[in-house]
């Protein structure tokens, strides 16, 4: 996927929404306990009971690993996601944080509900005393390894983090808190950020089968209504099930999915990997000390190109519909659902009853019910005295719900049962199931009444004139359907910034500009990580450029071999589009790279009087190379 535009070009980011006040300005908190406070305060969670997660990743593969050096384990990066939802602002899976204090700097993935998309800011100067200044980063840098554009985490059991006891023992040795974020963390926690991660990576997809999957015009409109309310019936339902045997949701939704994904998508529609794998930075030679701590194995590389995590086939277009229905769930927040409910209790709707008849076995203390009847119901369960499970229920074709704890109250004849869990106590079609009465007739047979008040019907009949638009789905939809209220705010801070490209001028050296043509959307930038050895004006680039060549010349060299022969990825990446031109790398490309390898090969044998030789200069390992940049220019030694 091509990068897109760093600086988004309509809406903002979450995090600039939450640090950005009235008159557009904006005002990160320092230190980062209290941004994490600002946040907590947002998402409706609390220091009790928090709806954020954090990690310690001291020697991880960030593009800030190098700025600990060699206090690796008195300065961790803290990793922060938004796992959970507390009731305030959607949040959830929508906001990740990575903080680096020996280098003043943090790192932001965060979504833009009105593009979409998650953007990538770089926040400097957050240190004390300072004023923190957030800049939108070069997406092009960013999805190197962000190739699913979102955020990404290892695969279990995370050993890179505190989660790894050995670690932990390290970072307890030097602190035993670092920011409120304690050095012994756990897999649990490990385990959450995981999968906010994994549900992030799904929010592109649900919006690309939204807008292209359900496409223009009317029949377009159908489907998303129809998907809408298929959505939320499974999150009354308490994500147990909806009427997907719903004529009209065949129809408008799974037919119109399988046509345009034969137009659209004909191979597949496929889902970016977000995970990396799993990497034990402690296995490593005993005399590997410094900065070759941080060198990372071309194994776990997150440059390394990644299959996609799994295709959505054509098919009848069945999966692609619960795909969407699924996915549109992530997208309402609680207290959207709970709002719902109390609009839906509210509305006058009219009842019927579904009779069936049973087969009741057992004895109080443990009684065996199995029923079948009107509208093609199956019923079943065991009962426990007062309690009991309703095992499924299923009314037509649509999709049964199961385990339901129920209440039970009898009477001689008869016994009520009410589900326990009153915020999920609907049918697949969304209506309120009020109650089941099982009354024996004779023995060993019996007769089940089932009370269904109309009220979801109801509701969704008045979305008829409501426009599902084949914009980027945002989470305040649900809100505008139930109550009519939009979030209008949709401008950048005042001070929003970007970090601009401009590529070197024409005149300039033929390396440089061979560089420039290559590695310039990467390495010209303000930031010191990636080594920005183009920026700076022509002195600056020459000295950096020569102290960079050595690896410049290995990164090339790494094209000439098989993957399984190379120690680290190739430079510049084979798989990334260039973000000036959004063109991916071509034929012009490949002859460009290999003057460019002739020219730095040329630099290193004048400089040091003999050609370069990738294993010469590899005999040390790859971090005892010289740095890209100087100290004088920022570089880490």
């Amino acid at each position: 996927m091509i990068p897109g535009a760093d600086r988004p070009p309509a809406g903002m980011s979450l995090f600039d929404r939450l640090t950005t006040g009235p008159d557009g300005r904006q005002d990160i908190p320092f230190p980062f306990e209290h941004l994490i406070a600002r946040i907590e305060a947002a998402a409706g969670c609390s220091a009790a009971q928090p709806c954020t997660r954090s990690v310690l990743v001291p020697l991880g593969r960030s593009l800030q690993r190098v700025a600990a050096s060699p206090d690796f384990f008195a300065h961790p990066r803290i990793v922060t996601a938004v796992v959970k939802d507390g009731g305030g602002k959607l949040l959830r899976d929508r906001l990740y944080l990575g903080f680096q204090d020996r280098a003043s700097v943090m790192e932001v993935i965060s979504y833009n509900e009105t593009l979409g998309r998650f953007e990538f800011q770089i926040v400097d100067n957050y240190a004390a005393g300072q004023q923190p200044q957030a800049t939108y980063a070069r997406r092009t840098v960013c999805v190197s390894c962000h190739q699913n554009h979102g955020p990404i985490f290892s695969q279990q059991v995370w050993l890179e983090t505190n989660a790894n006891p050995a670690i932990a023992d390290r970072l307890s040795a030097a602190r035993k808190v670092f920011s409120s974020v304690e050095a012994r963390g756990n897999t649990d926690i490990a385990q959450s950020i995981d999968d906010a991660t994994d549900r992030a990576n799904r929010l592109m997809l649900t919006q690309r089968l939204w807008a292209e999957g359900c496409g223009e015009g009317d029949a377009g409109t159908r489907c998303r209504r129809a998907a809408f309310i298929a959505s939320l019936q499974f999150a009354l339902t308490g994500e147990r099930g909806y009427a997907d045997g719903d004529e009209n949701f065949q129809a408008a939704v799974v037919a119109r999915l399988a046509q345009r994904a034969a137009e659209v998508w004909p191979a597949g529609l496929s889902l970016p990997d977000p995970d990396i794998p799993n990497r034990d930075p402690l296995i490593v030679p005993a005399e590997m000390t410094g900065l070759a701590l941080a060198n990372v194995d071309v194994r776990f590389d997150p440059l390394v190109p990644r299959a996609p995590l799994e295709t959505l086939a054509v098919g009848n277009g069945r999966g692609m519909a619960h795909e969407l229905v699924r996915g549109l769930n992530e997208f309402w927040a609680e207290r959207d659902r709970t709002i719902l409910t109390a609009r839906l209790e509210g509305i006058p709707a009219k009842r019927h009853r579904i009779t069936a008849s049973c087969r009741i076995s057992g004895s109080v203390r443990q009684e065996q019910f199995d029923c079948s009847g009107d509208a093609s119901l199956r019923l079943k369960g065991t009962l426990d005295g007062t309690r009991g499970t309703i095992d499924e229920i299923r009314i037509g074709n649509h999709q049964p719900l199961r385990h339901l704890p129920v209440a039970v109250s009898r009477s001689a004849a008869s016994m009520t049962l009410t589900i326990r869990d009153t915020q999920h106590d609907r049918l697949p079609d969304g209506d309120s199931l009020e109650r089941i009465e099982l009354r024996r007739t004779t023995l060993g047979d019996g007769v089940a009444h089932l009370d269904v008040r109309e009220d979801f019907s109801d509701f969704t009949a008045s979305m008829a004139a409501h426009a599902f638009d084949p914009l980027p789905l945002r989470s305040d939809l649900l809100s505008q359907v139930v109550t009519a209220r939009t979030d209008a705010r949709d401008a950048l801070p005042v001070n929003a910034r970007v970090d601009s490209y401009s590529a070197v001028a024409p005149s300039a050296d033929p390396l440089t500009v061979a560089l420039e043509s290559q590695c310039g959307s990467c390495h010209h930038t303000e930031e010191v990580t990636p080594p920005n050895f183009l920026s700076g004006g022509s002195q600056r680039a020459a000295l950096a450029i020569e102290s960079c060549a050595p690896r410049i010349f290995v990164r090339l060299a790494m094209r000439d071999l098989m993957a399984g022969e190379r120690v680290k990825t190739p430079m510049p990446p084979e798989f990334v589009f260039d973000g000036r031109n959004h063109k991916h790398r071509g034929a012009a490309d490949e002859r460009a790279l290999v003057e460019l390898r002739a020219r730095i090969e040329a630099l290193l044998q004048k400089r040091d009087g003999q050609p370069p030789s990738v294993d010469r200069l590899l005999a040390k390992g790859y971090e005892s190379l010289p740095t890209c940049l100087p100290a004088s220019m920022g570089g880490i030694q």
